[in-house]
């Protein structure tokens, strides 16, 4: 149980939240395709369904278009999970079990966690700054073929949402080393749940070490994606 719920928390990695300070905070100044290359930052991860809730902390490293590490602590500052995006390539680690999930993302089930980790893909793109329209809103088709809706403010995307109901809201911008970057996340999914993450410390476009996104599976047993479903 405590497996899936860290995994459902680690998706929301992959979303960001808008803030809720009642005074609007003046648009950032920032040069049109200041694109972040790469971001290493400490998160703080939550999650919420039915009244119940619960969170915890760890750190987050990307690098574009598509190479994303999440770890995910303990309450005793200790790893107790991992998730590793490489192109089409996701392993899922439980550190605490000695277990790990690897595969191509098309392999993940077609419910439950699986698809969870499909709509962290889509929270994943998002326009470079100034790129599309400076403000309104605009439907379209994304890279993996679902309709979405996107609303850009100042050129920074805001917020995305699909036609099942998930939504995602991307705010509190912070200009970092001269990139705009979301640093407060939230989902909310069609069934009702609400994940987020805030980023604290961030780095943008330093550089990460060769091996920052390659697991490291010795000494576990590991499972291919669909296993999943039957844990």
């Amino acid at each position: 149980m405590m497996r899936r719920v860290l995994v459902t928390i680690a998706i929301s990695a992959l979303l960001l939240l808008s803030g809720c300070a009642t005074t609007p905070k003046p648009p950032l100044i920032y040069q049109t395709g200041a694109v972040m290359e790469t971001l290493s930052a400490s998160a703080s991860l939550s999650i919420s369904k039915g009244g119940q809730g619960m969170g915890n902390s760890g750190y987050l490293l990307y690098q574009r278009p598509d190479r994303l590490r999440l770890v995910i602590l303990t309450p005793f500052g200790t790893p107790a999970m991992e998730v590793m995006i490489t192109g089409d390539q996701i392993t899922i680690i439980n550190i605490s079990n000695g277990i790990a999930f690897s595969g191509r993302m098309e392999d993940l089930p077609r419910k439950g966690e699986g698809e969870t980790w499909r709509q962290a893909r889509w929270v994943m793109e998002i326009d470079p700054p100034g790129s599309y329209i400076k403000d309104g809103s605009v439907s379209r088709v994304n890279s993996m073929g679902a309709e979405e809706l996107v609303t850009f403010a100042d050129g920074l995307v805001v917020s995305k949402s699909l036609a099942n109901g998930d939504s995602v809201r991307y705010g509190d911008y912070e200009l970092v080393n001269g990139v705009p970057l979301a640093t407060d996340i939230i989902m909310n999914s069609h069934d009702g749940g609400r994940f987020r993450i805030k980023l604290t410390d961030p780095e943008v476009n330093v550089k990460l070490s060769a091996d920052a996104f390659l697991p490291r599976l010795n000494d576990l047993k590991t499972y291919p994606l669909s296993a999943l479903q039957e844990q």
